[in-house]
């Protein structure tokens, strides 16, 4: 506090202020006697009354460099004797000061021993004597400037976190020495001491820090999220490659994995059959057969690579599943679907087949019909099967979960057929050439992508998946012409247009059957094999 050299606001008096409460009759006395000019604070001994006991403030009057001393609160203005005024404060001088007697002064310090307030903290007044401050157990230096300068650390308190809230009635004290600017006679709390901002308005390092994590936390997401987004869009970009000469280069070579699966035959099965020494092929499918019956066409080529009697039995745009799952005479063409024409061969019944056949505008049809009445199925050792994409086209359902053997689903109807042909003829081995790459040709003209277009029943290549799964359940060999033979990187050296094969994918298609027939017919016991073909 701001005083002159000669005047002091006693140190007792400063130390009561931290347990004064507003509206108190001695923090009012403090407060007048704290707005005294200096004047008249120096005019002599001020005598302030406390309650009972009056505060005495002994000053020099002189202006000589005589030292003040702080009184104890209760005891100021009483001399030993009962008398009041400036004696009972001389009583209480150092005697080297007054002249008085030692005993005096011993006694003096008992009294105010005995009634100076317990504290913990106990403010230093500049003017006392070295000796006297020790007496009084005054410190050298005022806890309250420590507290001032101490403010500004971590949490705004001069001891930590918690320092506050650990001093006892730290809310209800008050300073008595700060005025509200709009009302002199008001404390201010110490939560609002001028200089010691409040601890919710002094955000120290730890909330400083704190934040600036929370900011190099949300950039560090941002830049992650950002480059996550530019290096896909740079991924679907691509990148062109324009030094890169492919014209030579041929895609068939590359290695491809493909379904294939071909199993031998079990010996059991051929027990009891002779040997004629000819191996005879019955091939079964629609128009990669049926465009070309003559000597160029799929069925010839085979006969000529594999030297073997092959009849051609394929009816052209047929499919493999059935229309109906019984006959209707609304939908005749499902008499040259694969289903029925394996039962015209197991009734040996073909006068429906070929009536109707003589009907069809093309004459493949009856040509088909007729080849198939002169099958000796005891001679046939193989039969192939081959459709392409018709059944994708036609939008025919790829499988029934419900029901394995629905031939009006494209597994269904395969499925139904080779059991129905191992029981017939067990010794005949069964191929199943899967369909190759091909395109749909919307209702618009537009041709599109049959790997990546689905019509409602799955792509085109989800076919291929579910033709091979019904193949292994039902114990027969399988070749994969969709990434084995013609894909989706030659085919347009081997198709005339989105399904239909030239010369070249004919001659491509013979030749992958015709390595199977000649090298991997192979004959198992079946003790070793655990049964098959």
């Amino acid at each position: 506090m701001g005083t002159n050299k000669n005047t002091h606001v006693p140190t007792d008096l400063q130390e009561s202020r931290k347990t004064l409460v507003p509206g108190d009759e001695t923090m009012q006395i403090l407060l007048d006697w704290k707005r005294k000019p200096d004047w008249e604070k120096n005019a002599g001994l001020d005598l302030i009354d406390m309650d009972e006991d009056p505060v005495d403030m002994p000053v020099n009057n002189t202006g000589s460099h005589q030292e003040t001393v702080p009184q104890a609160p209760g005891r100021a203005g009483k001399d030993p004797s009962g008398g009041e005024g400036s004696q009972g404060a001389k009583d209480r001088l150092p005697p080297e000061e007054d002249g008085a007697p030692e005993e005096a002064w011993e006694e003096g310090k008992k009294r105010e021993a005995e009634d100076w307030p317990k504290t913990e903290r106990v403010a230093p007044a500049e003017n006392v004597p070295e000796d006297r401050a020790d007496s009084l157990g005054l410190e050298e230096e005022d806890p309250l400037e420590e507290e001032e300068e101490g403010w500004g650390e971590e949490d705004g308190s001069p001891e930590g976190d918690g320092a506050w809230e650990e001093d006892e009635g730290y809310e209800e004290e008050t300073d008595p020495f700060q005025e509200d600017g709009n009302n002199p006679n008001k404390a201010v709390s110490k939560g609002n001491i001028p200089g010691k901002p409040p601890k919710k308005d002094a955000p120290g390092k730890k909330n400083k820090m704190r934040f600036n994590l929370h900011l190099i936390l949300l950039a560090t997401i941002l830049l992650i999220a950002g480059t996550a987004v530019y290096r896909l869009y740079r991924w679907n970009q691509g990148t062109p490659i324009e030094d890169l000469d492919t014209e030579e280069v041929d895609p068939s070579q590359f290695d491809i994995e493909t379904l294939d699966m071909i199993l031998p035959m079990d010996a059991s099965l051929l027990a009891g059959r002779e040997d004629d020494g000819v191996t005879t092929i019955l091939c079964l499918g629609n128009n990669p057969f049926s465009d070309n019956r003559g000597d160029t066409g799929l069925a010839s080529l085979i006969a000529q690579k594999t030297d073997s009697v092959v009849y051609d039995c394929s009816f052209p745009d047929s499919s493999v599943a059935c229309k109906n799952a019984t006959y209707s005479p609304d939908y005749p063409r499902d008499h040259f679907n694969l289903y029925y024409v394996v039962q015209w061969l197991r009734n040996n019944d073909f006068s429906a087949v070929t009536t109707i056949a003589s009907q069809e505008y093309n004459p493949s049809f009856l040509e088909a019909a007729e080849v198939l009445q002169t099958v000796d199925m005891d001679k046939v050792d193989v039969i192939i099967m081959m459709y392409d994409s018709t059944d994708y086209n036609i939008g025919t359902p790829s499988d029934n979960p419900n029901n394995p053997y629905d031939v009006t689903a494209y597994t269904g109807g395969l499925r139904t057929t080779i059991e129905a042909i191992k029981e017939t003829w067990p010794y005949i081995r069964i191929f199943v050439m899967s369909h190759t790459y091909a395109q749909h040709l919307d209702d618009e003209g537009n041709l599109q992508n049959g790997t990546i277009t689905d019509l409602g029943n799955g792509t085109l290549n989800h076919y291929l998946v579910k033709e091979s799964e019904a193949a292994m359940d039902c114990g027969v060999s399988f070749i994969d012409n969709y990434y084995g033979t013609i894909n989706e990187d030659n085919y347009a050296g081997y198709m005339t247009d989105y399904m239909h094969y030239n010369d070249a994918g004919r001659e491509k298609l013979a030749d992958r059957i015709a390595y199977v027939i000649n090298n991997r017919m192979g004959v198992v016991s079946s003790t070793t094999s655990g049964g098959g073909q």
